[in-house]
């Protein structure tokens, strides 16, 4: 009976993209990776005010295609949630704003938080650190996009994009300006 209720369950999904409770699974998925993320930041010996700022994810398309053409480049990675180890901060610039990047492949059981525990680890032991402002603060952005192929003939991927907004010129950020004489 176990069986046929989660087929049913599943089915649903498949079928609607949301799951029963009313709940996306693109949803289920971002929260579970926010969830996995603050867990980490609990377990870490440094302490980061995660500030999510959903009115970003507008911008998650271009931040997405700006890294993919520095994974092209050589110079970054698409990162497998379960197997990775170290994160390298990539900065991408949209528009005016910069942005802390990471870009991660979807795992099968993308809306378990035990799924993307080795990326949170990651993200904080390596990416966090550099886009604090204010003290600890970090603004962030957890976002899913679909790519198609670039050739439009192969399969379309689902990306987990995690960007931090870089806050060049406050207290913490990475650029200081000399006062004006």
């Amino acid at each position: 009976m176990a069986e046929l209720l989660f087929y049913c369950k599943f089915s649903a999904t498949a079928l609607t993209g949301y799951w029963p409770s009313g709940i996306s699974s693109s949803e289920q998925t971002k929260n579970a990776v926010k969830t996995a993320l603050k867990a980490a930041v609990e377990q870490s010996e440094d302490s980061y005010n995660l500030v999510e700022n959903k009115a970003l994810s507008v911008k998650a398309r271009a931040i997405l295609e700006a890294y993919l053409k520095e994974v092209e480049a050589g110079y970054t990675d698409v990162f497998e949630p379960q197997n990775v180890t170290h994160i390298w901060p990539t900065d991408v610039t949209v528009g005016d704003d910069g942005f802390g990047t990471a870009v991660f492949s979807m795992p099968e059981n993308a809306v378990d938080p035990q799924a993307w525990k080795r990326a949170a680890n990651a993200l904080v032991a390596n990416f966090l650190y550099y886009y604090q402002y204010n003290g600890n603060t970090v603004e962030y952005c957890v976002e899913i996009v679909k790519q198609e192929a670039a050739d439009g003939q192969g399969e379309a991927a689902d990306y987990m994009v995690i960007f931090a907004k870089k806050h060049d010129g406050e207290e913490g950020g990475e650029i200081w300006t000399p006062p004006a004489l």
